[in-house]
């Protein structure tokens, strides 16, 4: 079997936003600050479809796909798909091209990608800028972020 394969979206941001999100993420999402940059998780983790078909189709999907605008404005307590249950997440959210968004995701699980669309998990389209081990602490991270506008 091949490698498991994601599709990420990174986004264009103002240089304050990158440095606020990389900022927080240092502090607050150890395990994936050098890892993985800010993303938008497209396709979770596949590895039952050969890597030309799988890209093939991912290219197709984003050269009809316009330039998609979002802001974030929500951080919210967030769960992985397949999540240790002790483990928490803090989500940035977009309340604008939230949509959007979820259609391109809805878009990319067609054809050959059909058969792995998880129906027992919501796609949420998000940043993940926290990865904690204690869901309170996540939850005041998210409140203390809203609280700031």
């Amino acid at each position: 079997m091949g490698a498991t394969l994601y599709t990420l979206g990174y986004p264009e941001l103002s240089a304050s936003d990158a440095e606020f999100i990389e900022a927080f993420r240092w502090k607050n999402d150890v395990p994936y600050r050098e890892v993985v940059g800010a993303h938008f998780t497209l396709l979770f983790g596949c590895r039952d479809l050969p890597l030309p078909e799988y890209s093939s189709h991912v290219a197709g999907v984003a050269a009809e796909c316009p330039s998609i605008e979002f802001r974030c404005r929500y951080a919210m307590l967030g769960a992985g798909a397949d999540a240790d249950r002790d483990t928490a997440f803090v989500f940035l959210v977009p309340d604008e091209g939230y949509a959007e968004l979820s259609l391109l995701h809805d878009t990319l699980y067609r054809g050959p990608m059909e058969r792995f669309l998880r129906l027992d998990v919501p796609f949420i389209p998000h940043f993940t800028i926290g990865t904690l081990s204690d869901r309170s602490e996540a939850k005041s991270l998210c409140d203390e972020l809203n609280g700031q506008g």
